[in-house]
C-alpha cells in the first residue's frame, strides 16, 4: 500500500482516490463493497464519491472517498478483517494506492 498524504484543516473533510487492482470483476467487489465496507465507512463519518473501473482496463479499481481524518483511513487499511475481506472480494492488497486530492 502506497499513502500519499497532506493533512487537511481541522473540520475539513478530506478527499482521496484510492487506485487497486481487483482479480474477480467489479460487480463482486461492488456486492462486498455496498453490503459490508460502506456500513463501516458511513459510522466513522465517510463516505463513497465514485466507484467505478479503467475504461481500458477492468481489473483497475478507482474509489474517490471522503473521510473526517487519515488516522480513520490507516485504522481501516490496518485493521486483519478489513484485509481479509477486501482480498475475499478479489482486492490485490499489495496494488493498493491511496492519493489525498487537494481541492
Amino acid at each position: 500500500m502506497v499513502i500519499r498524504t497532506t493533512v487537511p484543516k481541522d473540520g475539513v473533510t478530506m478527499i482521496f482516490l484510492i487506485q487497486e487492482e481487483i482479480t474477480d470483476g467489479l460487480e463482486v467487489f461492488k456486492t462486498w463493497f455496498e453490503n459490508e465496507a460502506i456500513p463501516q465507512i458511513e459510522a466513522a463519518g465517510g463516505g463513497c464519491l465514485v466507484c467505478g473501473v479503467d475504461a481500458e482496463n477492468e481489473n483497475i479499481l478507482h474509489l474517490v472517498m471522503e473521510m473526517p481524518s487519515m488516522d480513520i483511513v490507516e485504522g481501516m487499511m490496518a485493521s486483519e478483517d478489513m484485509t481479509k475481506d477486501r482480498q475475499s472480494a478479489g482486492v490485490l492488497i499489495e496494488t493498493t494506492q491511496i492519493t489525498v486530492l487537494k481541492q
